[in-house]
């Protein structure tokens, strides 16, 4: 069943999911999207829990990211995760990462427009 309305691209990023109950798990993305996220290797029952996911991508595109989520659902292989807010530039370095693997980046322009976007912050550390 399709949960996502944002346009999903099968990318293999690296990651890391805090459960906020001090459990920290190394993850690895089956598909992103500017709204979410599949991730593989998280223990079960987990679902219906806010957390924190960093995103990494290496290469050319080297970035990290930060989004405060929540787990939305989980089966056999790993768990759903919607994207509730990030920082703004994370959120723009993200964009412009997607935009480079779109087949179409006005497509993702069409998604910032309709709000089908995480809320952005200007998170500063403290």
């Amino acid at each position: 069943m399709e949960q996502r309305k944002n346009m999903r691209f099968p990318l293999r990023l690296s990651g890391q999911l805090d459960l906020h109950d001090g459990e920290y798990v190394d993850t690895e993305t089956c598909d992103v999207s500017l709204q979410g996220a599949f991730v593989e290797q998280v223990p079960s029952g987990i679902s219906d829990r806010s957390c924190v996911l960093t995103l990494f991508a290496g290469g050319e595109d080297v970035f990290a990211i930060t989004v405060d989520g929540w787990v939305v659902h989980e089966n056999e292989r790993g768990c759903g995760i919607e994207f509730e807010s990030m920082d703004t530039r994370d959120f723009e370095a993200f964009k412009a990462f997607l935009e480079t693997r779109a087949p179409d980046p006005n497509l993702l322009q069409g998604e910032v427009a309709r709000g089908r976007i995480p809320v952005l912050q200007d998170w500063k550390i403290s």
